[in-house]
């Protein structure tokens, strides 16, 4: 082959690869978003391109609109295993082509911004899109509230107010008191004393609601809340006297030592450390209506059992669906048959451009279809006998390469799936990342498995004198799972599992 073929192939791959970027860019975006964010995702896109439109199933489909081939939905509808020929050059997928992603991301945002001020320079005439606002009361704006209620001078008020402001999310004041009337000299021109601080927190700010606000660390957290409790009995009196003068044995699990030293007996003790567990670390970390909602999962797949079989099914039912509006591919074609003129080549190259945008968002709506379906159905396969049970022990050994390369695509674009992906099963919904785990030994056992049981055998162990590392790792070894301390210790860890000493209880 000549240089100048060698050259023409070059080329030609190049464009090949440049053509197909941005599709695969878009393509990756989509993969990772959730259902309410690629719902949203979808309607900005058809607002900022009249080409585009949303219809319902039950509409009649226009004669303009490709219908999908037989080759790419079952008889349910359901996108069959995906051709690998219908993705991108698989050269793409590699992490080396998303060095530009930010970029585009920022060209996304850009043109986002000049749309928006393109409907705000619109004529008043045009309908705009409604947007309800929702509101909802900080915490914050709570406790100035609750402080415009109290008796305070307007000094007072001026130091609280400020004070309620230097609060972390959790609710403490972990700044130097000093510090801060340094602060008030300096912003609002207040000059205090520690004093005053300290006696407008503890009368003031340390009796906002919820009880715990305005403390200076852990122990008077909890013991504002214990100081707080409606009903006082033996029980509430013995905690306070342990978190007050106590407290650094109380975090080292010396129940013994606290015994003696109050002079009390295991069970009044033990009724303390039940007040003591019901209290509120965090007092102020609190979630509106709007987060607890974000948080809302919608699983992508569905996975039904009958009998031994498996079935699986994409959820996309909150998916809008979007086509080629018929009315402005019309204009455009009956455009494109007119006699050239400048005026005419300008409108047809400005129409073209939301045609073929609008061609390629409804292709790469598609392809993410049949990359999830073809995804979840090799690790439907890789784990048959845990979608079976719900078991736990049955999950095999599975990694993202395996599954990258039976549906054939990169590892990170599997990646991608599995981080932020759910599946419905019958005994729950299950983040795709909790399938994926690593051979423990070149075995074919799993993490997983051996987590499980770590984890049964430190719930059916006795608390008063819990199982050491050394002693779960022999118990392991025991029943067959030939593995090191090292790595008990590892999946303790991972399983948020306390070390023997701090699961000790009376």
């Amino acid at each position: 082959m000549s240089s100048q073929d060698n050259n023409f192939s070059l080329e030609q791959k190049t464009v090949q690869r440049q053509a197909g970027l941005p599709l695969t860019l878009q393509l990756m975006h989509l993969v990772e978003l959730p259902y309410t964010s690629l719902e949203q995702e979808i309607r900005n896109t058809v607002d900022d391109n009249p080409a585009l439109e949303i219809y319902d199933d039950n509409e009649p489909s226009p004669e303009s609109q490709e219908e999908p081939s037989a080759e790419e939905y079952d008889d349910n509808g359901v996108p069959m295993e995906i051709d690998k020929g219908q993705l991108p050059d698989d050269e793409i997928f590699k992490e080396d082509y998303y060095r530009d992603y930010e970029d585009f991301e920022d060209e996304m945002s850009e043109l986002r911004l000049e749309n928006q001020i393109a409907k705000l320079n619109s004529p008043a005439d045009i309908p705009q899109s409604q947007k309800t606002n929702i509101y909802y009361e900080s915490l914050h704006e709570q406790w100035q509230n609750q402080l415009d209620e109290m008796p305070l001078t307007e000094r007072e008020s001026q130091i609280a107010t400020y004070l309620i402001g230097t609060l972390d999310d959790s609710g403490y004041l972990n700044a130097d008191l000093q510090a801060v009337a340094n602060e008030l000299l300096y912003n609002e021109n207040i000059q205090t004393t520690v004093d005053e601080l300290t006696f407008v927190l503890t009368h003031y700010i340390q009796e906002l609601e919820p009880a715990g606000t305005g403390a200076r660390n852990l122990k008077e957290c909890l013991f504002l809340q214990l100081d707080r409790l409606p009903e006082k009995n033996r029980h509430t009196e013995i905690a306070m006297s342990v978190v007050e003068d106590c407290f650094e044995l109380l975090t080292k699990r010396h129940y013994d030592k606290i015994s003696s030293q109050l002079g009390i007996s295991n069970e009044e003790l033990k009724g303390a450390l039940q007040v003591i567990q019901k209290l509120d670390p965090r007092p102020a970390l609190q979630e509106t209506p709007l987060q607890k909602n974000a948080e809302t999962i919608i699983p992508d797949f569905t996975i039904t059992k009958s009998g031994n079989k498996l079935q699986l099914s994409l959820n996309n039912n909150y998916i809008p669906k979007v086509r080629i509006n018929k009315e402005f591919s019309n204009e455009y074609r009956f455009l494109s048959k007119q006699e050239y003129d400048r005026k005419k080549n300008e409108a047809e190259r400005f129409m073209k451009k939301y045609v073929d945008d609008g061609q390629q968002f409804i292709r790469t709506l598609s392809l993410r279809e049949m990359l999830l379906y073809n995804t979840m159905y090799a690790i439907m396969k890789h784990q048959y006998e845990y979608f079976l049970t719900g078991d736990n022990a049955k999950l095999k050994p599975m990694i993202l390469k395996t599954i990258a390369q039976e549906v054939g695509a990169d590892i990170s674009t599997v990646s991608r799936v599995s981080n932020s992906k759910y599946v419905q099963t019958d005994f729950g919904i299950i983040p795709l990342k909790h399938l994926f785990s690593e051979a423990v030994n070149d075995d074919d056992v799993s993490s997983k498995e051996i987590k499980q049981i770590l984890g049964e055998l430190v719930g059916n162990e006795d608390k008063r004198k819990p199982l050491s590392d050394e002693k779960i790792c022999v118990m392991l070894n025991e029943k067959g799972y030939n593995i090191a301390r090292r790595t008990v210790a590892k999946y303790r860890e991972q399983l948020n599992i306390p070390v023997a000493r701090l699961r000790k209880e009376i």
